[in-house]
């Protein structure tokens, strides 16, 4: 399993953040390409998606210490192997694996949230506070999957056509056509295509008319 880097283009294309948490595994011509190895690699990602998705979901550096990042990777590769079952079942149409939903609601049941009322100078408001605020993101990634799974229209729940390629995305197109998780597995996809076209044709036997047709 290699260790590589994509793009930020290419690292969030999912169209949500449970979904391009999903995609923190994924393939690359056949090989599998893990980017949360270590527990620094997942504080990375989450600071990544904070500036890509505008949503607070790292703690601070007083809580995410070399000891807590390793201590909450097993737990990020589980929730992550859950939502990728569940995104698969969906998109493949299989039966829904009640271990993945089990692993989900656990998340939520050890992370409970909850509603506090503020005030400013010219309304009421409304913020969203956590019970354990270091696991904040792993709530935050737990949650988004509930609203996706439970709010959303599935049928707009793809995998990558690309043949090496195995991301999922939520297609929020305007005419809900999207086939690719980026624009380069469209190319590949195409670029393929166009060789085994061209091999075909240059593989073609000749007709014995051909052969015996003068010049």
């Amino acid at each position: 399993m290699e260790n590589l880097r994509l793009d930020i283009q290419s690292l969030f294309a999912g169209g949500r953040l449970c979904l391009d948490f999903i995609n923190t595994l994924c393939q690359r011509r056949g090989v599998d390409w893990e980017f949360i190895h270590t527990g620094e690699e997942l504080r990375q990602w989450l600071l990544q998606a904070e500036s890509v998705l505008e949503k607070p979901l790292c703690p601070n550096d007083d809580v995410w210490d070399e000891g807590y990042g390793e201590s909450a990777l097993p737990r990020a590769h589980e929730l992550r192997a859950a939502l990728q079952s569940l995104a698969l079942s969906v998109i493949e149409k299989r039966p829904v694996p009640t271990e993945a939903l089990e692993t989900v609601n656990a998340v939520l049941r050890a992370n409970p949230t909850y509603s506090q009322i503020g005030k400013d100078n010219e309304a009421f408001e409304e913020s969203l506070a956590v019970s354990h605020p270091e696991d904040r993101w792993l709530t935050a990634i737990a949650r988004d999957a509930v609203d996706l799974f439970c709010h959303s229209d599935l049928s707009l729940l793809r995998q990558c056509e690309c043949a090496s390629c195995v991301r999922v995305f939520y297609d929020t197109t305007k005419n809900h056509r999207r086939r690719w998780c980026v624009e380069k597995c469209s190319s590949q996809t195409k670029a393929a295509a166009y060789y085994r076209r061209k091999k075909a044709k240059s593989e073609t036997p000749i007709s014995s008319e051909e052969r015996l047709s003068p010049a």
